[in-house]
């Protein structure tokens, strides 16, 4: 019954994503016109967002290079310059701040955020106004929330966080793929995009989703090791990160009895730059990640083909560790037993799955997310698909729905 429940809710939820990407896409020109006319003249792109919105818009900034051939343009901060600033100033104006120094180098900015309300982005807007530097700004709803800007406020049509933030990420990375002398049209990529969202196998996603939550549920009230990993890293990475911060505050948030729970994710860079120098093999950071991994802990592995060596060697770890291992991938066999389970994602190209990576994630969330708030007196229950499309995991945020005084 609960497969069935999930199969729906997958279907509406796509959907949803969707008709929210077809919507963005009728201003796709004017977007590509806005990063191809920053990037043509050397200048900077700088991007900024809050929690999931903040993978979103680095995601594509390091698309850029590879599509203009332009240096990457810096993009947020690092954790210890953002938490160092905050707490000596006050965090509504760090964007903003970090915008000054350089300001006159900056030919756009991008910002995501569903409400249009975040402060520190509200701010980072105004600054840009204010020196007449146009902004991308990505926001939910219909748009009206945030102030007109110089360049263009690009709404999803819908308040959903999730389905908003999925029909941005496709948005921003199907408009960098336009980019470039070698660049197909955007709108047959869009086109593609939209063709493999119709064609991913819901009735199979019904049973991974069903899968994982069960697993997911129960590491997080047992206290068990919850890994999100990309090895391969690139935008996949990003939605990966994503997906950790998802499933470690959204998820449990607000949820009586249950405590934060133990997500495991890819390296930071402190770590990863150690163990590139030291140890040249990419496989060997999953490696020594799950070698700490116990029997029955949780393993999300992301990657691009499930055949290439890297994503072999962590299937070969997680199954050494006793994990329950569920592999997301394009190409390359399914990895299916009694302790692993996998999905195979349409084909499309290396950016664009991110964008899909990112609906699965959401969607095992949300199931997360209501499988968690069950009760021993509602456990036989299983809720609709209607109103798992209703359990958007913002509501519990501050500024999801609460106005914000400048």
């Amino acid at each position: 019954m609960a497969s069935a429940v999930y199969g729906d809710f997958a279907r509406a939820y796509l959907t949803e994503v969707a008709a929210a990407a077809r919507r963005m896409f009728t201003r796709g020109s004017e977007a590509v016109e806005l990063l191809q006319r920053a990037s043509a003249g050397g200048m900077q792109i700088r991007a900024f967002g809050n929690g999931g919105s903040s993978a979103i818009v680095r995601s594509v900034l390091l698309q850029l290079p590879f599509h203009t051939g332009q240096p990457m343009s810096d993009s947020m901060m690092s954790t210890a310059t953002m938490a160092y600033g905050a707490h000596r100033q006050d965090y509504r104006t760090l964007f903003a701040q970090s915008l000054a120094q350089d300001i006159d180098e900056v030919g756009l900015v991008v910002t995501a955020s569903v409400s249009g309300r975040s402060t520190n982005v509200v701010e980072a807007v105004r600054f840009c106004q204010d020196n007449r530097v146009p902004v991308l700004a990505l926001v939910g709803g219909d748009g009206t929330q945030m102030e007109p800007v110089d360049g263009m406020v690009w709404a999803t049509g819908t308040t959903d966080q999730q389905v908003s933030e999925d029909a941005m990420l496709t948005a921003l990375a199907l408009t960098a793929t336009a980019l470039g002398p070698r660049a197909e049209s955007l709108p047959t990529s869009q086109e593609r995009h939209l063709r493999a969202l119709a064609s991913v196998d819901t009735a199979l996603l019904a049973g991974f989703l069903y899968e994982t939550t069960e697993a997911v549920t129960e590491a997080i009230r047992s206290r068990r090791c919850t890994y999100v990993l990309c090895p391969d890293g690139g935008p996949l990475a990003l939605a990966g990160e994503h997906f950790a911060h998802n499933l470690s505050w959204d998820a449990p948030l607000g949820v009586e009895g249950v405590q934060p729970p133990l997500i495991m994710r890819d390296p930071s860079l402190a770590d990863m730059s150690a163990m590139f120098n030291d140890h040249p093999d990419p496989a060997y950071g999953v490696r020594h990640q799950l070698s700490s991994a116990s029997p029955k802990d949780v393993v999300f592995l992301l990657t691009y083909d499930s055949a290439n060596r890297t994503t072999r060697e962590a299937i070969s770890a997680a199954a050494a560790a006793g994990t329950r291992l569920f592999l997301l991938h394009r190409d390359g066999p399914a990895q299916s037993t009694d302790t692993q389970c996998s999905f195979t994602l349409p084909k499309t190209d290396h950016f664009a799955q991110a964008a899909l990576a990112q609906s699965i994630a959401h969607l095992v969330c949300r199931t997360t997310r209501a499988a968690l708030a069950r009760t021993p007196f509602t456990t036989a229950a299983v809720m609709s698909s209607h109103d798992l499309m209703a359990q958007d995991l913002a509501p519990l945020r501050e500024l999801s729905d609460i106005p914000q005084t400048p």
